[in-house]
């Protein structure tokens, strides 16, 4: 399974090191991370979005859904929009970081799909294009303690071959409003417990946004 947004990759990278190249690379790191955010507004270029950044990272939230896309350091990063006039609105955020692929999305399907019947579309996808086992590891600690008022998930682990690769992939997925958020992550399997501990971190990081989206 891969990305498909390599244009939007390089135009969004091309903004990011060029906001980079303008912040001030001093102790207020609040500052640098809005820019590095304002870089994306830019290049979106929809109302739709708003600056979500903190001290530790920059981000924009999608206010429909509340999907909050971290824009990472270092890496490739694309934003992509389906429309609120689209059959099924939504928004998708990719990055690659250190041979790590990660897909944060978004898509409104309201009440007449249910979290369990797309979750389990999801994972039947998956079993459809390679082969693949339930990984044996150890699950993130911030999924073994979700925060206070986060919507209800659902969480997959695989030891999955990818083109030849042995892969670790996580899919999770929560749903609210009819709004239904899922995480795709793939690495080398040789850093899936990294890559599940990072993975539970961004998962619980976007579940609280998620959870705070307007109804």
């Amino acid at each position: 399974m891969k990305f498909d947004s390599e244009r939007n990759k390089r135009r969004t990278a091309v903004a990011l090191a060029a906001a980079l190249a303008l912040c001030a690379c001093g102790p207020d790191r609040r500052a640098e991370n809005i820019v590095r955010a304002q870089a994306v507004l830019e290049q979106a270029g929809s109302t739709l979005f708003e600056d979500a950044s903190t001290a530790d990272y920059g981000a924009v939230r999608h206010n429909l859904s509340g999907l909050e896309c971290v824009a990472p350091r270092d890496g490739d990063f694309a934003l992509d929009l389906a429309p609120p006039t689209a059959a099924n609105p939504g928004v998708f955020c990719d990055t690659v970081v250190g041979g790590v692929a990660t897909r944060l999305g978004a898509v409104y399907f309201g009440a007449s799909v249910t979290l369990d019947t797309a979750f389990a579309q999801a994972l039947a996808d998956i079993a459809g294009q390679a082969p693949h086992e339930d990984w044996s590891g150890e699950p993130s600690s911030f999924d073994k303690a979700p925060p206070q008022g986060a919507p209800h998930f659902r969480i997959a682990r695989y030891s999955i071959t990818i083109d030849g690769q042995p892969t670790y992939m996580r899919v999770a997925m929560s749903e609210a409003r009819g709004w239904f958020m899922h995480q795709l992550v793939q690495g080398p399997i040789a850093d899936a417990e990294a890559i599940e501990a990072g993975a539970g971190e961004g998962w619980r990081r976007a579940l609280i946004g998620f959870a705070k989206a307007p109804n």
